[in-house]
């Protein structure tokens, strides 16, 4: 493919686009990137492709071989131990902070995120396809890191999201229905708490739910592998 491409979209553009995809489960560990296909779905030269990967192999979503092929990062189970451990105490500290900030409307879309996020999930589980329910969740979990009112908390669970925790949500669709019911619970459980504006409930509640995620998820991968 040529290098004189139309490169109008710029490499950061298109290192979030793909860090997206990530997050919603289009794009789970272990896949491979073809920068031949990313080019010519962007409408781009290699050149800004190869430095979005970049970006994302700096972020820990993506590993480049010593080849320059591109694979969603496969983190190992004591990284994903670490990093949803840190997640439970910086989310849960957000969850004990907005309830001091979030008003009746951020309850009602919180609610709202819910109920498409339980719809999602429950459709997924008699459909087995589509990723909705993680880009819902993802709407659930964000709108309670930016109620907290701490810019510098959000900025940091969003660093945290765009590298392990994000790469490893996909596994947990591979939940039983009956696990996937009780993480629908502590969403509710979590919502529950803001409602009654009690902070220490908020931050176990939250805490309870990332802590019971991680050994959801590494239980599959320890199954799978």
């Amino acid at each position: 493919m040529s290098e004189t491409r139309n490169t109008s979209r710029s490499s950061i553009e298109i290192s979030e686009e793909i860090l997206r995809r990530i997050r919603n489960g289009q794009y789970l560990p272990g896949d491979a990137l073809s920068q031949y296909e990313l080019a010519t779905e962007f409408e781009t030269s290699r050149t800004p492709i190869r430095e979005a990967l970049r970006f994302l192999e700096a972020r820990r979503a993506i590993t480049l071989t010593s080849t320059g092929r591109a694979v969603v990062t496969v983190p190992s189970i004591r990284a994903i131990r670490e990093a949803f451990q840190i997640r439970a105490e910086l989310e849960g500290l957000a969850a004990q902070l907005a309830v001091d900030w979030i008003d009746d409307k951020d309850l009602e879309l919180l609610a709202q995120h819910q109920k498409h996020y339980a719809d999602a999930l429950r459709s997924r589980v008699r459909s087995e396809s589509g990723s909705d329910w993680l880009k819902f969740n993802a709407k659930f979990h964000s709108l309670i890191t930016q109620a907290s009112h701490n810019e510098r908390l959000h900025e940091l669970v969003g660093e945290l999201q765009g590298s392990i925790v994000s790469n490893v949500l996909g596994f947990a669709s591979k939940m039983p229905p009956r696990l996937m019911e009780e993480n629908i619970k502590q969403h509710e459980d979590i919502i529950a708490a803001l409602t009654l504006r009690n902070g220490p409930a908020a931050r176990e509640a939250m805490a309870t739910h990332i802590s019971r995620t991680t050994e959801l998820v590494i239980e599959w991968m320890e199954t799978r592998r």
